[in-house]
């Protein structure tokens, strides 16, 4: 869905509440402003298309947002969230092991820890270590949006947004009663069911039409849905990898939507329990994980004034041994706990002009302690950290210009006081076309792995600073409903990059350090076609310029994650009798690493058939067989063929 205003005075009412977070907005009265729901806003004006997510404090509405609905979702061959994002140009994922057990994140050549994930808008991210940034507490079946905003976030949502912001949205319970059971099963003893019931609290919730449609800004429901996964593992040249897993998730939405307000609770669960041979060391080990998330927000419409006030709270376990044939001779055991506490409000404040702001209150610790040669042992420790924060946003539009300016103030424990600024504009010179650039500030504090781990391979350092930088970009994109095109050239620079390193060529432990500056540059472009009978070609390329000025003789560990060149390719095809395919490709080359890791294509397809209620799919992963390592020295799965089921009711 499209919305395109009527008016410049509409859309910058329309950018104004997107910026101070996920706040409500009423229909006007001439319709030219529209809620989808409440949950993301679509913006054209016209051919910006802005998830109301991840723009939600400053200019990031003026910036392209890639976006996956849940048909894009449904018909592409995926396993987990993971999966989607890598069709993304900007992003580049680092799976140890595939469906969803563990994967780290690049946004435009970032490392790892320098993508900021948010959950409906909210930043629920680990303080531990950025390995546990998609610990979701949610499967696939659950997602109903992903957005992702390339470039820099740190004015967004502070700490952590060099690279990109990933939003990934939940589903809404259906208008109706409405549900769903689904299984899959494939080679190497993988399976899993799961399902997922809407049940409609207003009185007349099972007369409508539409009962599978979501609730928009009237009705009162409740989704719950539960998942259940395993997989022996593949093999590796004839052995067991040692990455067998069993994961299970449940999640639970109750949302109530009235004339000027709106109550939204989500609350999800997820367990998650591998083997981890080659993830960290040559070790065949076996961690497990536990996450527990809540977010509880209402929104509130006075006149022109609209607030939300927010809490939110994440509660993470982490249990890592590294040898399972040796559970009792070195294991770690990580808590870690995060709450958030948020006040955000928008409002026009002068002809074309709007205000947004948002106060937070951020609190967050770790209990972390283990066994080192059979004896109990501290391992992270105990640590806290508390953060205050305020940001501020005016939003203008003076058709064909659209022009946002804000600015962020982070108030920690242990840190300087932290201003980031951005700054974003807009020109649309024809129906269709736009011109867009934006400049802003980035920063990321140290996680409480960097600061105090330590094991036989890796040892952290309690007095490393802060990365701190700054980041550009400008592009322009043409939409013509049918037709999409779009360049967009960037650049990046950082100063205090944090990595782990070590003199080259040596079997030293790796130390983490604020070892190098970067400059990172680079150009990303889309090409896609649409025909309306659902047919779809799209393709996307990234190249990327990475320059670190590491000391001489120092080699560092996450340095070889940013690739040179990243290309992809999706085309779905609607087929006679019910049936469509989608074909996907990519192809990924990085400037060093061995042979498996810098250099790989994989094609992917899915073969969906659905009458009524039922739908099968069939999926093809890695048809090509290739033999090919997203993390160096983790060995990913060959040919593999998954069959899927699915009863709607």
């Amino acid at each position: 869905m499209l919305v395109r205003p009527r008016s410049p005075g509409m859309l910058l009412v329309l950018l104004g509440l997107l910026a101070a977070g996920p706040v409500a907005a009423q229909v006007a009265a001439d319709d030219s402003l529209i809620v989808v729901g409440g949950d993301t806003l679509f913006v054209a004006a016209p051919i910006e298309v802005v998830g109301g997510r991840v723009p939600a404090a400053l200019p990031g509405a003026l910036r392209p947002v890639g976006v996956q609905d849940a048909e894009d979702l449904d018909r592409a061959p995926l396993r987990a969230t993971a999966d989607a994002l890598a069709r993304e140009p900007s992003v580049v994922v680092g799976q140890r092991q595939v469906h969803g057990v563990q994967s780290d994140l690049s946004i435009r050549g970032s490392t790892f820890e320098q993508v900021q994930l948010l959950l409906d808008g909210v930043d629920l991210g680990d303080p531990q270590t950025g390995h546990h940034l998609m610990n979701l507490p949610l499967s696939l079946q659950d997602v109903a949006r992903l957005e992702v905003l390339p470039g820099h976030g740190s004015v967004l949502y502070g700490s952590g947004a060099f690279g990109g912001t990933v939003n990934v949205i939940p589903r809404r319970p259906s208008r109706g009663r409405a549900g769903e059971l689904g299984a899959t099963g494939g080679p190497d003893g993988t399976w899993a069911v799961r399902g997922q019931l809407s049940l409609p609290l207003d009185a007349d919730g099972g007369t409508l039409v539409d009962r599978t449609a979501p609730i928009g800004d009237r009705g009162r429901g409740l989704r719950v849905s539960a998942e259940r996964f395993r997989t022996d593992g593949h093999e590796v040249d004839g052995q067991w990898s040692g990455r067998d897993a069993d994961l299970a998730t449940g999640t639970a939405r109750f949302l109530e939507a009235g004339d000027g307000h709106r109550t939204d609770v989500f609350v999800g669960w997820a367990d998650r329990r591998f083997g981890t041979q080659d993830f960290y060391g040559p070790v065949r080990g076996f961690e497990t994980t536990e996450t527990l998330a809540a977010i509880a927000r209402h929104r509130r419409q006075f006149g022109d004034l609209v607030v939300e006030p927010l809490l939110a709270a994440r509660r993470h376990h982490d249990v890592f041994t590294l040898d399972r044939a040796a559970a009792d001779r070195y294991r770690n055991d990580h808590l870690t706990r995060r709450a958030l506490a948020g006040l955000r409000a928008s409002v026009p404040v002068a002809d074309a002009w709007v205000l947004a702001t948002a106060l937070e209150g951020l609190y967050e610790d770790i209990d972390s302690d283990g066994i080192r040669d059979g004896a109990a042992a501290e391992a992270l420790g105990e640590h806290r950290r508390r953060r205050g924060s305020v940001a501020l946003e005016l939003t203008r539009t003076l058709a064909p210009w659209r022009v946002q300016v804000g600015g962020r103030l982070d108030l920690r424990d242990r840190y300087r006081p932290r201003w980031n600024g951005a700054a974003a504009v807009a020109w649309e010179p024809r129906p269709g076309w736009a011109v867009h650039a934006s400049l802003g500030s980035v920063f990321r504090i140290p996680t409480f792995t960097e600061l105090h781990y330590e094991d036989p391979f890796n040892l952290g350092d309690p007095g490393l600073g802060p990365e701190t930088g700054w980041a550009w970009d400008a592009g322009v994109r043409h939409d013509d409903g049918t037709w999409l095109a779009s360049a967009t050239w960037f650049e990046r620079h950082e100063d205090d990059l944090i990595d782990w390193a070590r003199p080259a060529g040596s079997d030293a432990r790796w130390q983490v350090q604020n070892v190098a500056e970067a400059t990172v540059r680079g150009v990303e472009a889309r090409l896609a076609w649409r025909h309306g009978r659902g047919h779809r070609l799209e393709a996307g390329y990234q190249h990327l310029d990475r320059r670190t000025g590491f000391a001489g003789g120092t080699e560092a560990k996450y340095d070889l994650v940013s690739p040179r060149h990243h290309l992809l390719a999706t085309g779905t095809l609607v087929l006679p009798w019910r049936f469509d395919l989608t074909v996907t490709g990519r192809w990924l080359e990085r400037t060093g690493g061995g042979p498996d890791f810098r250099e790989y294509a994989l094609l992917d397809a899915r073969l969906r058939w659905g009458s009524g209620p039922w739908t099968v799919t069939v999926d093809g992963l890695n048809l090509t067989d290739r033999r090919y390592e997203e993390i160096p020295g983790a060995v990913m799965p060959g040919r593999t063929a998954l069959l899927g089921v699915t009863r709607a009711f």
